[in-house]
């Protein structure tokens, strides 16, 4: 089975024709003198796509068999209250749809 991160790779491939693409670094990290940084929001998308227009997508990536935790289904509605879009892809093809699905609104 292919890896999540080999499926945004391949998403983040895709999308980059729509805009500007941002993967979402979220959690703990040490500096190189071993601090802890905080990063991002729980529950945060993978993805952000920056479209013309000024159309937002938060974006979570899973594998075929991958479930949102509770943190991203937090985020998602609230991303979703606020006029957000969210999309949950597997997989380039979904990528493609979406551009698909995109340019048909146009």
């Amino acid at each position: 089975m292919e890896s999540e991160i080999s499926i945004q790779n391949a998403i983040r491939a895709v999308l980059s024709e729509l805009g500007i693409v941002r993967r979402n670094n979220v959690g703990l990290f040490l500096t190189p003198d071993g601090r802890p940084i905080a990063v991002g929001i729980p529950g945060e998308a993978d993805l952000t796509l920056f479209c013309k227009g000024g159309r937002t997508v938060f974006i979570e990536v899973k594998t075929p068999s991958g479930r949102q935790s509770k943190q991203q289904k937090h985020f998602e509605k609230r991303v979703r209250e606020l006029g957000y879009e969210y999309v949950i892809m597997r997989s380039a093809d979904d990528a493609r749809r979406y551009i698909e699905d995109v340019r048909s609104e146009e």
